[in-house]
């Protein structure tokens, strides 16, 4: 990519994280890939805890970011926005992934002390230690070392059923 359309590049992300934060939101990811003669765009946002990012809130990034970027040179030819969150099945990893999922229902899988994997729903608690994670299920809180982990991901029950189930 040439040194002008790393700058701009830079400007842009720059622009879309302060819209981001203007409107109560973080950037998780932004990705941008030329295509010959199309490129894309894509930016995931969030907020942290309940209820996290909407569609209105994607929509209204979207058309923000879209006007505020509209007219910069390095998108003289035909590009792709798409702003999203960032899904439920993302694997929540590092320390600002654990921020934002404080108070969302989340499904663990670890090792325990004898290396067999243990799987944990609940809830994730503010204030996850870098050392530990804790999780407050009905049976009380449970913290987990952070390097017992396998995953953590949002988990979404319908019904009574958990995904997986269906």
């Amino acid at each position: 990519m040439k040194d002008e359309r790393r700058l701009v590049l830079t400007q842009v992300e720059n622009i879309a994280r302060e819209l981001a934060t203007s409107l109560g939101l973080e950037v998780v990811e932004f990705v941008f890939r030329s295509q010959g003669r199309h490129s894309l765009l894509r930016i995931d946002i969030d907020r942290a805890g309940m209820p996290g990012v909407t569609l209105a809130d994607c929509e209204h990034f979207s058309r923000g970011l879209g006007e505020r970027i509209e007219d910069l040179p390095f998108f003289d030819s035909p590009y792709e926005l798409q702003v999203s969150s960032p899904g439920i099945d993302r694997p929540i990893r590092s320390d600002d992934d654990l921020r934002r999922n404080a108070g969302r229902p989340v499904w663990m899988e670890f090792r325990n002390e004898t290396g067999g994997i243990r799987e944990l729903r609940g809830t994730l608690l503010a204030g996850a230690g870098a050392d530990a994670v804790t999780v407050a299920t009905e049976d009380g809180e449970t913290a987990v070392a952070r390097d017992r982990i396998v995953f953590i991901r949002q988990d979404v029950t319908v019904g009574r059923r958990h995904r997986g189930e269906l």
